[in-house]
């Protein structure tokens, strides 16, 4: 028979050993978007979990920091890093990763926290950049914007004005992009195309830097293209402005808009501009 001082400790390592075979919480998957500031960045992290790093911007993979005996890197890439953690920080303790960006831009470093939260652990973590604000007028203080009476006194608004056409809503199978709220206008000697574009959910918003208008035929040279917000959360406004197409070019188009490197991009089909206005007799 056992002694009651050995039957206690036995007790005591069964009871341990139970505690250990309880199953780990459950914890809520998230995904989520987030913009460089220059300061840490929270992760939240578990054992047996791998979280998803998908940047706006090509990384220096070969540059990462993080504890090796704390986190390993399952899969690298030229815009995606995948970790998985071997354990997870205490309560209220704060591992350190950083990735060094390769586009030379300020910060050249993602830096993160990385933390284990009771209920929640983010899967996937899509990481861009602040918006650059367009640089100061140096020509006018303050920079207002257009009224008509500047738009028809520097001939961007003729005697023909200006036609529209709406354009059908579109979604992208592939990259899950909604385009709607879609106008096109002709002038004289312009074109304009603007849509709003809708990411799906958990995705950052797309921000095109460069856009192209062809049809089968031909295709309009591009004067600029501007980035609003849109009228949904993470919504963005674009605008092309182009120049007249030839006419043998026709009136259906297709508008791509290029992502920045390592960015996602769109092409929109069937956007359909307003044919040219007779002239006046």
């Amino acid at each position: 028979m056992l002694s009651p001082a050995t039957l206690a400790l036995v007790l005591l390592l069964l009871g341990g050993t139970l505690a250990q075979a309880q199953p780990a919480p459950t914890r809520e998957p998230r995904r989520r978007s987030v913009t460089l500031t220059g300061s840490p960045l929270e992760a939240r992290i578990a054992t047996g979990i791998r979280t998803f790093l998908v940047f706006s911007v090509p990384i220096r993979g070969k540059g990462v920091e993080v504890d090796p005996q704390r986190i390993k890197v399952v899969a690298l890439g030229d815009v995606i890093l995948a970790i998985e953690p071997l354990s997870e920080p205490r309560p209220g303790e704060r591992w350190t990763l950083r990735v060094p960006l390769a586009d030379g831009k300020a910060p050249e470093v993602a830096e993160f926290s990385l933390v284990a939260h009771p209920s929640e652990v983010d899967t996937e973590i899509d990481v861009a950049r602040r918006e650059e604000s367009a640089p100061a007028c140096p020509t006018c203080a303050p920079c207002a914007a257009i009224n008509p009476a500047d738009a028809i006194a520097s001939g961007f608004i003729g005697n023909d004005g200006v036609q529209t056409q709406a354009l059908r809503s579109f979604r992208d199978a592939a990259s899950g992009f909604d385009s709607k709220n879609g106008v096109a206008y002709r002038a004289a000697d312009w074109v304009l195309v603007e849509v709003e574009i809708i990411p799906p959910p958990g995705h950052p918003a797309l921000r095109p830097t460069g856009a192209t208008l062809t049809s089968k035929t031909g295709a309009a040279q591009v004067r600029g293209v501007k980035v609003a917000p849109g009228t949904l959360p993470n919504a963005v406004r674009v605008l092309v402005t182009t120049d007249v197409p030839p006419s043998s070019a026709g009136l259906e188009f297709t508008l791509h808009l290029n992502g920045a490197d390592g960015a996602p991009s769109l092409s929109i089909p069937a956007v359909t501009l307003p044919p040219a206005k007779e002239p006046k007799q």
